[in-house]
Parts: structure tokens; C-alpha cells; sequence
């Protein structure tokens, strides 16, 4: 049987500059076969293990660092890439307008989505002073599996009351590396964090915030309502079309 999985090479948007070990920047994915798929489709409480499970099978090329670990830029960089070698980039999506709240049915390309590449400026939202307590701050990266992770413990608070922790207390609790130049135990670092100013605490997750934003794709679409003409900016989702578009016969 012919292979008809195909291979393509894109450079990850952190230039592999954000991580603690080297990472080659430059890799390659193939596209995905019915065994990734039937691992895409599998429950789990973990999603994101099971996503970055799939990059990792079709990188013909490693990095040098799982996808479970990079950075949600590098990450939802090689979803979307993964998504055009096995699919192509039209992508149907519904985009919601602001002004009227009517929907509009659109095609995109997942190939016109900018890239933003890692620049040196990003420093400064790495590591800051609060604005009230003056503590001076070393944020870590999200990845995914610090996202899954906050599922989970957070679910456990569901299912057994008192036996989890809020997203918001574990969100603040994982973006912290160091706190003046002191790395904390996870003890410490929780009594740290339910003591923070509130004004500390939000300006910690709005500079998440801007991270995320710094490095990897621009997922907002522009487009122009079909029903009131206005033009406005939208969010990319992720719907059922993403791994599994429609085809017309």
C-alpha cells in the first residue's frame, strides 16, 4: 500500500529561545494516520496529553522536548500545522458578531493565521515587580500540561468538596517560578499566593496574558458581519470541523 502521509518542516514561534534545555526550533510533521486518530478520540481527563501524544508520534524530526512541555505558542502552533498536513488549511468555522450577536458562516485558511516569532522583549513580562507588595516576580510559560494539571486538581474539589483548589489559586500558583530570586515549595508557594494582594494577583495573570500573546499564532479572524456590516475582530474556535471537515459530494 502506498504511504500517502505527507511531511512538511515549519519553524516553532519560540525559536526554541524560552526553554531551559536546547530545543531545535526547525522540525518536521507528517500528517495523522487512523492510529492517531483513534487516540484523538479516546477519553481522557487529560486532553492535552492525548493531543501532544498524537505531535509527538508525527514529528518526523524532534525538537528535543516534548510537546507536553513547550510553551501553549509552540503548542497551538503545531495543532494547527498538524491540522493543514492531514487536512489542508480550509478550515468552516462560525464567527460570532460583537455589535449584533448574529453568526456568519465563513471559510478560513489556517495558513493566512500570522505567526508572531519570539523577540527580546519578552524579558520584561518574565520577570517584573508587583505593584503593591514591590516582590519581584519570575513567571513560567504555560504548557500544556501545567493546563492539564489545573483541570484536574481543580475537578477533584467536584467530586470530594474540600479536596481541590480553585483554578484561579493553582492558575497564579503554577504561573510563579520565583519569587524574589527564591524558588518556592509547593507549600510555601500556595501560603504565598492566598495572602496576595488582589491587585498583585491580577496583574500576575494579565501578564500571562500578554505572554501567550507574544510568542505563536494571532488566532483573531477579521471578517465583516453579513448582517449589520460591521467590521469586527474574532476569536478562532476549535469545532468538530477542525479534525473532522465536511466534504461535499
Amino acid at each position: 500500500m502506498e504511504n500517502y502521509t505527507i511531511g512538511e518542516n515549519f519553524t516553532l514561534p519560540s525559536l526554541g529561545k524560552v526553554y531551559d534545555k536546547e530545543v531545535n526550533p526547525n522540525i518536521k510533521l507528517r500528517s495523522m494516520t487512523v492510529e492517531e486518530e483513534m487516540k484523538r478520540l479516546s477519553p481522557s481527563e487529560r486532553p492535552y496529553k492525548n493531543l501532544c501524544e498524537i505531535i509527538d508520534d508525527c514529528l518526523v524530526e524532534k525538537p528535543g522536548i516534548s510537546t507536553y512541555d513547550m510553551c501553549l505558542g509552540d503548542y497551538q502552533f503545531l495543532l494547527h500545522k498538524l491540522r493543514i498536513v492531514t487536512y489542508g488549511g480550509e478550515y468552516e468555522t462560525i464567527l460570532m458578531c460583537p455589535y449584533c450577536g448574529c453568526s456568519n458562516e465563513r471559510k478560513v485558511n489556517l495558513e493566512d493565521l500570522e505567526v508572531n516569532q519570539y523577540s527580546d522583549d519578552l524579558s520584561k513580562y518574565l520577570e517584573f515587580d508587583l505593584p503593591k507588595s514591590k516582590d519581584h516576580i519570575k513567571l513560567r510559560m504555560q504548557t500544556p500540561r501545567i493546563l492539564d494539571e489545573i483541570a484536574v486538581r481543580s475537578k477533584d474539589k467536584k467530586k470530594s468538596p474540600g479536596s481541590g483548589e480553585s483554578v484561579f489559586l493553582l492558575t497564579i500558583q503554577f504561573l510563579i517560578a520565583e519569587v524574589n530570586g527564591e524558588r518556592l515549595g509547593s507549600y510555601e508557594k500556595e501560603k504565598y499566593v492566598r495572602k496576595l494582594h488582589a491587585m498583585d494577583a491580577n496583574y500576575i495573570l494579565k501578564v500571562a496574558e500578554k505572554i501567550n500573546d507574544k510568542v505563536g499564532l494571532d488566532t483573531g479572524i477579521e471578517d465583516t458581519c453579513g448582517v449589520c456590516g460591521a467590521d469586527y475582530k474574532s476569536s478562532f474556535r476549535i469545532t468538530a470541523e477542525f479534525f473532522g471537515p465536511s466534504i461535499d459530494i
